[in-house]
Order: structure tokens, then sequence, then C-alpha cells
């Protein structure tokens, strides 16, 4: 019985849409058929594959570089991350020229900005395996890292580095 009245009862615009249908001919009809299913299929694709695809891509990716991580520090000495030795801070120059010596020499191009006896760096799109170099040589060179804020980017082992240094 409620069947029967919820039969009964459509919208107006699923009549409206039915008598318009109803209008066109046999070939229209297909080809609106046609134009449907491909709506459908587009939908589909980018709506919902698309993106999962993306992600999976991109997780894929991160996950082998993870690997790669992990397989370097099985292999260096002791559990630890090998330090290379690197490049060493200047302790007679500025201490901004002396930051940028420093991140010339690892490829890195940083803005540098002093502001009295302290001095604020950035680095956007730096590889990690040249930042972790770089702020251990401004360490080794005497220099004090008073905050550091590293965030990773949207491309793999790609980081932001911003730090504040000063010299005791």
């Amino acid at each position: 019985m409620i069947l029967a009245v919820i039969r009964q009862r459509t919208l107006p615009a699923v009549d409206r849409a039915r008598v318009w249908l109803d209008g066109r001919s046999a070939r229209e009809r297909a080809l609106l058929g046609v134009l449907a299913f491909w709506a459908g299929v587009a939908l589909i694709w980018y709506g919902v594959l698309g993106p999962l695809l993306g992600a999976n891509a991109t997780a894929r990716e991160r996950i082998a570089l993870y690997e790669q991580l992990q397989a370097r520090l099985r292999l260096a000495p002791g559990g630890a991350a090998a330090a290379p030795a690197g490049p060493t801070m200047a302790g007679d120059a500025a201490l901004d020229e002396a930051i940028r010596q420093v991140a010339s020499a690892l490829g890195l191009n940083p803005a540098v900005s002093a502001d009295g006896d302290r001095v604020r760096v950035t680095v956007a799109n730096a590889r990690f395996d040249s930042a972790l170099p770089f702020v251990q040589a401004i360490e080794r060179g005497g220099a004090v890292v008073e905050a550091m804020r590293m965030d990773a980017t949207d491309q793999p082992g790609l980081v932001n580095l911003t730090m504040t240094v000063s010299r005791p």
C-alpha cells in the first residue's frame, strides 16, 4: 500500500524530464544514453579513480624513499648515519657571510638576514641530505642554533629550513 503511494508521487522535475525524453526520437534517446554513459565514466575517473591513483603513486614514492634511508642507516657503522666531513665555517668571518660560504659549499641558496648578533637563515626546497650537514657545519664552526624549524615539502626528500643562529 505504501509502496503504491510512493510510486504515484513523483517529483515534478522527474515528470517533466520523462515528458521531454518521450518527445525525443529513438536516435536522440540512444545518443543521450551514450552521453550519460560517458559522463558517468568521466565522473568516476576524475572524481574517484584519478585522485586515488595519484595518492597511491605518492605513497609508493615516499615508501621507496624511506626504505632507501633505512637501508643507508643500517649500513652506517654503529647504526648511526655516517656524517661526511663537509665544509667548516670560518670563525673569523662575519656570521652571515660564513653561513653563506658553508651553504654554497653544500649547494644551498639560503636567504640570510642579520639582526644584530643574530642571523635568520631560510632555505627553501633543500635536499634533506644537504640540510643536515649544513646545520652540523654551522654548529661545528662555533655558532649556536637557537631555533630551528624543518618542514617537509610536497616533493619527497625536500625540506624547508628556517633557523636563528648566533655566536656565543
